[in-house]
């Protein structure tokens, strides 16, 4: 089943809205990020879990260095 344009910017507005409200602290680039890898690679969900990793690999390493800078 294709996804229409409309159904992914619902998506992910939908889980904007739930990120802003319960998770306030979790940066929304971060997660961004992994709705569109999840989201790329959905037939193939090794690629998507390895994409995934790397991306909060990433992240947590520019929080870290970010951390040693203050």
């Amino acid at each position: 089943m294709t996804e229409t344009p409309e159904e992914r910017a619902d998506l992910v507005a939908t889980v904007e809205e739930i990120r802003a409200r319960d998770f306030a602290s979790l940066d929304p680039v971060l997660v961004g990020e992994i709705l569109a890898v999840q989201h790329r690679f959905a037939e193939d969900r090794s690629e998507a879990r390895k994409r995934t990793d790397q991306i909060i690999n990433r992240w947590a390493a520019r929080q870290l260095a970010s951390g040693a800078d203050s």
